[in-house]
Order: structure tokens, then sequence, then C-alpha cells
């Protein structure tokens, strides 16, 4: 009987042994797993700068890459565009038009499935037009206009100087009030801004009458301390991804990326909206597909080749390196939605162009 007892306790003692001994294969394979899968994670992330200059020394690589975190550089997922937002055109109407005296309305012709449009031009010399989005003008908003606030070149120039009324992220909290009551989603946008300081334009407006810029007939009377105002534009974004929306992607000159650009841009001054446009804003959906991004080094490898192939004795300097959702119109005309690489390329320190590649095939999208 003892050895009985004995023995099936020495069965028990190999069963917990050999137990063990599984339990410890499994932990090592499950850690191992584990390690495996973070090795994956860890194989590839964009680097935070990229320099680099070809054998040949014709094109140069010295940029930062603008990338949100949340990429890292192996997949993302696809992105469905379910189309355009489109302006509450009540809450429009309440905010820029109701009470003024309408003195001209046109019939527009509306394009098959568009939202259709109505414009009005207001006794005060104010403009309002609803579409799909919205641009509003107040009997200020040409002198603005006229003097090229928005226009990059003249951006450093505002940059210098301040305006004392409000501050910059003040005026864009009350645009985003605005823009919420339009029935777009402020939280959606990148919102950014430089400051117009009426001295400043004074001196612009003279300067482009005198180079012939600007008609004598379209002076301002005066310039005031009142006429004080920031420029604002924004540029929307998904997942934290900046969009490069439809209209960057028609031309060479509209692909920058520059306020002037922007989807939605606005001059808010002492008086409140000078200008408000709101366009090529939309509405998107998480697709159920993976997209897989190329290694940046392959993608910087497309651009130098490029730059390389061009027959001239010109050097290039790639200074800009940005991750975006890129929407376009199809052959269908339906809205799509790829990521690409936007590239700012300087020629001789001199002029700037801009290159689009695919981030998943990694090939070049021509710009007419």
């Amino acid at each position: 009987m003892m050895k009985k007892i004995r023995g099936f306790s020495l069965i028990l003692c190999a069963c917990s042994v050999l137990a063990g001994c599984n339990k410890s294969a499994v932990d090592v394979k499950e850690k191992a797993g584990e390690e495996i899968v973070s090795m994956e994670e860890a194989e590839y992330s964009f680097p935070e700068k990229y320099e680099k200059t070809s054998d040949s020394g014709k094109v140069k690589f010295n940029c930062e890459l603008e990338v949100p975190e949340n990429i890292k550089g192996q997949a993302i997922s696809t992105v469905d565009v379910k189309g355009l937002y489109r302006c509450d055109r009540e809450k429009a109407w309440t905010i820029f038009g109701e009470g003024k005296e309408i003195i001209e309305k046109p019939e527009t012709p509306v394009d098959e499935g568009r939202a259709p449009e109505d414009y009005y031009l207001f006794a005060n010399d104010e403009s309002l037009d609803i579409n799909e989005g919205i641009t509003y003008g107040s009997s200020n908003s040409k002198y603005y206009s006229y003097i090229g606030v928005t226009n990059p070149d003249n951006r450093a120039v505002f940059e210098e100087t301040e305006v004392s009324f409000k501050s910059g992220e003040e005026c864009i909290t009350e645009l985003k009030k605005i823009i919420d009551e339009l029935g777009y989603h402020s939280e959606d946008l990148i919102f950014a801004c430089y400051p117009l300081n009426f001295q400043t334009m004074k001196k612009l407006e003279e300067q482009y009458l005198q180079e012939g810029y600007l008609a004598e007939e379209k002076r301002k009377e005066s310039w005031s301390q009142e006429d004080d105002a920031y420029f604002i534009y924004g540029y929307q974004k998904y997942e934290d991804i900046p969009i490069f929306h439809e209209m960057m992607s028609i031309a060479r000159v509209m692909a920058y990326d520059t306020p002037d650009n922007a989807p939605i841009q606005a001059i808010y001054s002492t008086r409140g909206i000078e200008k408000l446009d709101i366009s090529g804003v939309y509405e998107f959906e998480k697709g159920k597909q993976q997209v897989t991004l190329k290694p940046f080094e392959d993608i910087a490898a497309v651009v130098e080749e490029k730059f390389e192939n061009i027959l001239n004795d010109a050097d290039y300097e790639v200074t800009r390196a940005k991750f975006y959702e890129r929407v376009y119109l199809d052959e269908k005309q339906k809205y799509k939605a790829d990521p690409i690489w936007y590239f700012e390329v300087v020629e001789n320190n001199i002029s700037k162009s801009v290159t689009l590649i695919n981030a998943e095939t990694g090939k070049e999208i021509f710009l007419q």
C-alpha cells in the first residue's frame, strides 16, 4: 500500500514538473511572440529630419518631416469621402444677411449634383454668396483684397507688426463660433493667423499705386486703427492628417501650402468679420482597408531621380516634406482620398516648385 502511495506521489510530481515545463514553454513562446510584434512595430518609422545630397550634388534634401504623431510609418486606414459639408443657409442668412436691403440677386445656374447658389448684393456694398460653402464680404473687404493681405509674398511684412484690439487667439475663437453655427466643425480644422496693421496696409497700398498694381480710383479714402485686423486661415484635418483639398491639385499655382490656398479664410477687424470664405470642406468616414506606406527613403528617391534627370546646370534643394491626405475627383467624378507626400523644392536658391508623391505607390502626381 505504501509503495502504491509512493508511486502515485512520484507520478504527481512528474506531472507537476511537466506541467511547469509546458507552462514555461508557453510563456516563452508568448513572450517571444510579443517581442516579434514589438520588433515589427518598431521595424520602420519616419525620420524626424532627412538630409542627403545626391551623388552628383545636383539634388539636396534638407528638411524636417511634417508628419502627425499618430503616423508611425507603416500603415494607415483608408479614408472614404462622403462629400462636401454644406453651409447652413438659414444660419448664414441670419448672421450675414438679415435686415439688409437687397439690391441684386441674380439667378445662378446650378451644376448637377451641386448645391444651389444664392448670391446677394446689399445696398451697403456688402455681398453674400451661399452654395456648399459661403463667401461674405463687408463694404471694407475690397480694400484688404486690393493690397494683397492674403498674398504669401506680403506675409513676412505683416508678421513683423502687431495690432492691439484683440489677440489672434481671441479672434480665432470668435471665428470658430461662427463656423460651428454655420454647420461646420471647428475641431476638425487647423487654424493660424497673422496681424494686419493699418499703417503697414497704408504703405503697401501706396507701393501698389506707385508700381501700377492698383488704380487710383481703388485707393481707400483713409486708413485708421479701426482697420487693424487679422488674416485667419484654416486647413481641414482628419485623424490629425492635414487635408490637401481638391482645388490644390488642379494647377501648380494652387498646390502650395500657403494661407491663400486654405479652404477657410477670414479677415477679422476691430469691426468684426470683414471677409469670410469657406469652400472645400469634406465629410469623411474611416475606410475598412489598410494602406501600406512606403519608407520615406523610397519616396525621397523618386524625388531625387526626377530632378537628377532634368538636363540643366541647376541645383535643387528640398526644403519641405509634409504628409497629407489628398482629396480629388476620379474619372467618374467621385471623391477619392489618398495619402501623399508634399515637397517644396527650391531651384538655384531662387524659384520654388511643388512635387507630390503618392505615399502608397511612390508615383508622382502630375500637376497642370
